[in-house]
């Protein structure tokens, strides 16, 4: 997915004969593109941020691991620290999961944003894979 990623190289919206050619090239099953496609109801213009998501999505199980998978992804630090992201990507990511995945109330996800934004994240705006993973108070569940 890292490479899928690096080859959308920054756009916001894909189309989806293109991705589908770039999924195929990165030699990913073509059942995982049908379901991602078909969960998030994508048609001829993806979201490239709630495509990939989804596909973290199959392999994160948890929301907490699928929120990793993408840091991971998405993250451009190379220094061997916790993989990290801005955290209105985060945000954005987060809120979009809980939505699919319909377990997690509205409120939830408030709180532990709120949280994080208000106790967790520096004036950087970054979070890191350590600040929601091994913090007690964050749940994302």
């Amino acid at each position: 997915l890292k490479i899928l990623h690096s080859q959308v190289a920054g756009r916001l919206i894909v189309h989806a004969e293109e991705l589908a050619q770039m999924w195929k090239v990165v030699n990913l099953p073509a059942d995982l593109f049908n379901s991602v496609m078909n969960v998030g109801r994508f048609t001829e213009e993806i979201e490239w941020l709630k495509f990939l998501a989804l596909a973290c999505s199959a392999l994160g199980v948890t929301i907490t691991k699928t929120l990793k998978i993408l840091c991971e992804v998405l993250s451009c630090d190379h220094n061997g620290g916790s993989p990290r992201i801005p955290f209105s990507t985060f945000q954005f990511l987060y809120t979009y999961i809980a939505e699919v995945d319909g377990e997690i109330s509205a409120s939830h996800v408030s709180r532990m944003l709120n949280y994080i934004e208000q106790e967790v994240i520096g004036p950087d705006g970054i979070i890191t894979v350590n600040d929601f993973t091994q913090n007690p108070r964050v749940r994302l569940e």
